[in-house]
């Protein structure tokens, strides 16, 4: 019996072998599968990255080219804004003048109208007399005028002035600027 364990043993080891073999054959193989299922993976990743990046860079290529196709209508549409301010200010200029026009016309009528009416006021002339003499009211409020300038003072500085006629002296008195008095012969 020992032969045949002897020969057991021998187809054992030699089973072993051929187990160890074929285990060593089938990781082999199991490995060079991995590998080219892991190359595979990576070739299609690789192509899928490269689709994918070819995708996006013809995405953002078209959105570049909308957002300059934007911006040229909105330029076009804000030199159109422009134009059209330009053309209403020049309208509004046109119609200031248009109407600066009318009220300096305005204003001439309303100036020869109040020179005319200056020219229709009725200025009487006033006369004073007494004792069998006469004179004229206005030449002696101007010699009273003429007094007072002549005292040294300014024609131009007389604000308020007020004349008092007195026939039975013969004099008329006044007062400049409720400051100042005098007197000057009324005949």
């Amino acid at each position: 019996m020992e032969k045949k364990l002897a020969g057991t043993a021998a187809d054992i080891k030699t089973g072993i072998k051929t187990t160890g073999e074929k285990a060593t054959e089938k990781v082999t193989a199991a490995k060079a599968s991995v590998k080219t299922a892991s190359e595979s993976v990576a070739k299609t990743t690789a192509a899928a990255v490269k689709e994918t990046k070819a995708a996006v860079e013809k995405k953002v290529a078209e959105v570049k080219d909308a957002v300059k196709a934007e911006e040229t209508k909105t330029a076009a549409k804000v030199e159109a804004v422009k134009k059209e301010a330009a053309a209403e200010e020049k309208k509004v200029a046109a119609k200031a003048e248009e109407t600066k026009a009318a009220a300096k016309k305005t204003v001439k009528k309303a100036a020869k109208k109040v020179a005319e009416k200056k020219e229709e006021v009725l200025v009487p002339e006033v006369f004073i007399q007494f004792n069998n003499r006469e004179d004229v009211v206005a030449d002696v409020v101007e010699r009273a005028k003429a007094a007072y300038v002549a005292d040294g003072h300014k024609a131009s500085a007389i604000k308020s002035f007020q004349v008092y006629l007195k026939p039975e002296d013969g004099k008329a008195y006044y007062v400049v600027n409720q400051k100042y008095a005098g007197q000057v012969n009324l005949f």
